[in-house]
């Protein structure tokens, strides 16, 4: 027989192996499970026996067809263990979580950095020491200054929050000139 390499058997245990996707610890399964199963049997008795409490002493063959039929009316209330998912399933829902909460934690700073570095920003001088810049990718956003590098420093302030009320986080606004703005990168 050929051995596995690891990433065989990776696909494998991802395919094969299962979790507890219900949301509880998966130990108190242990105890939940029996418990739940007994439940309903104990209700299906006691429905049963609630139908037979009438009878006392001996049946005869009338009534026999209308006890039977009252037992056999009484239903069995039905419950089944939720199923276990496979491990890849746990695996792409943890990694598709950890995505949608990327608006939080090192993951956002992290993004948030290279948002700012990666930034295309013109430049221009309006009057003699006023400058404005503006990001070439989002030319809606443009901040002002009394020089061009505090342009440009406002500028990546103002795309950063952009950036992050873009990636879901709290919704943050800015005080530009007395006035709040939220900046977003849609127009």
């Amino acid at each position: 027989m050929k051995e596995k390499t690891p990433q065989e058997k990776k696909a494998q245990s991802y395919a094969k192996d299962r979790r507890n996707g219900y949301g509880a610890n998966d130990k108190a399964s242990r105890n939940s499970i029996p418990k739940r199963k007994a439940v309903v049997n104990r209700s299906y008795r006691k429905n049963i026996s609630d139908a037979l409490k009438g009878i006392v002493g001996r049946i005869d063959l009338e009534h026999s067809n209308e006890i039977e039929h009252a037992v056999r009316s009484v239903k069995r209330s039905d419950w089944k263990k939720y199923p276990d998912i496979p491990l890849g399933g746990v695996v792409r829902r943890n990694l598709e979580s950890r995505e949608s909460h990327a608006g939080q934690g090192k993951s956002a700073a992290k993004k948030l950095r290279e948002f700012a570095e990666s930034l295309e920003i013109e430049t221009e001088e309006i009057e003699s020491e006023k400058g404005m810049a503006t990001a070439k990718m989002y030319p809606w956003i443009s901040a002002n200054a009394q020089s061009c590098e505090r342009a440009i420093d406002k500028l990546k302030h103002l795309m950063t929050v952009a950036k992050m009320n873009g990636l879901g986080s709290k919704t943050i606004r800015v005080q530009i000139d007395g006035e709040f703005i939220m900046p977003t990168l849609t127009k």
